[in-house]
């Protein structure tokens, strides 16, 4: 016997497609319009940024899945700096630290951010970026971040990105027969992760690969690398790569299942066919719990370098 389908499979769907529509359009990356990022105000150097409540990133209990916050607070953050640069100028994270305060990612997630400067003295710099996300006018994490300007690829146009366009029109939902290679791929991610989708593991951990297993000092995760993964530039999101360690290090941590600090290092970008992530504990005690995680390449080459806090 087939099991039923998510009871919000046609809506799941339709954001899907919406998003496939959407990242039609030069700038903006497919995770962000998956997740009904915007933008309802943008000043000279700040920023809010919300993402809708949406049953395609929540998880089972109904509060927002890791890997998506970690997307929008990338975006949050690195959208403050973008404020300062060039139109169409590529932009990479360099180092991301979030402290959670314990009140529960649940609805609609609003981040407001500011760019704070530059460093000096040294041959590349960096923007500094920080802010807060709220819940239900909660703060549910405090956030900084910088973030360094790349030359852009070769024919890859990042510009304008949604909040820089003139007009406000929204794309529409997407024909299945008009779809690309890339776009079925997604599609085929999509259908394959709601025929997976079970009382334990939500659509979102499905379709981005987030199922972390145990191992005897902490856990690990291996992601096929898809479309539905990727920046502008084809490599995996930032803040998805920043999502994914989140998820694989609470998973390290069982008696420990609050994050409460994490920090990561942006090394090398996410690409290929798949995603290797270990986290080890380092420490374990009657509060706390400290996870080092690692993610690499197929190829074995470190991605990102990640230190998460846990609490009972």
């Amino acid at each position: 016997m087939s099991r039923p389908l998510h009871p919000e499979a046609e809506e799941i769907r339709h954001r899907v497609l919406l998003a496939l529509a959407a990242n039609r359009a030069p700038g903006f990356h497919y995770p962000g319009h998956f997740l009904g990022l915007h933008w309802p105000r943008v000043g000279d150097n700040d920023l809010e940024e919300v993402m809708p409540d949406g049953p395609q990133a929540r998880n089972v209990d109904g509060t927002v899945n890791l890997a998506a916050f970690c997307v929008q607070l990338d975006t949050a953050l690195a959208t403050a700096s973008r404020l300062k640069i060039e139109r169409g100028a590529r932009q990479a994270t360099v180092h991301l630290h979030a402290q959670f305060t314990g009140a529960p990612l649940r609805g609609e997630l609003r981040a407001q951010t500011q760019m704070g400067g530059y460093t000096t003295g040294a041959a590349a710099r960096q923007s500094i970026t920080s802010g807060t996300v709220y819940a239900g006018g909660v703060p549910v994490c405090h956030a900084t971040g910088t973030f360094i300007v790349l030359p852009p690829p070769s024919g890859v146009n990042l510009a304008p990105l949604p909040w820089q366009r003139e007009s406000g029109e929204l794309a529409s939902p997407l024909d299945k027969e008009d779809l690309g290679s890339d776009e079925r791929a997604v599609m085929k991610a999509c259908n394959t992760a709601l025929r997976r989708t079970d009382q334990q593991h939500a659509f979102i951990e499905h379709f981005w690969g987030a199922l972390p297993v145990p191992t005897d000092i902490g856990s690990r995760c291996t992601v096929k690398i898809g479309p539905q993964h990727g920046n502008r530039v084809g490599h995996v999101q930032g803040g998805l790569l920043l999502g994914l360690a989140a998820i694989t290090a609470r998973a390290a941590a069982p008696q420990h299942p609050q994050l409460s600090t994490i920090a990561a290092w942006f090394i090398s970008p996410g690409q290929g066919r798949t995603l290797k992530i270990t986290s080890r504990r380092f420490h374990e005690g009657r509060s706390f719990a400290a996870v080092r995680t690692e993610i690499r390449n197929a190829d074995g080459g470190r991605v990102l370098e990640v230190v998460s806090h846990h609490a009972a």
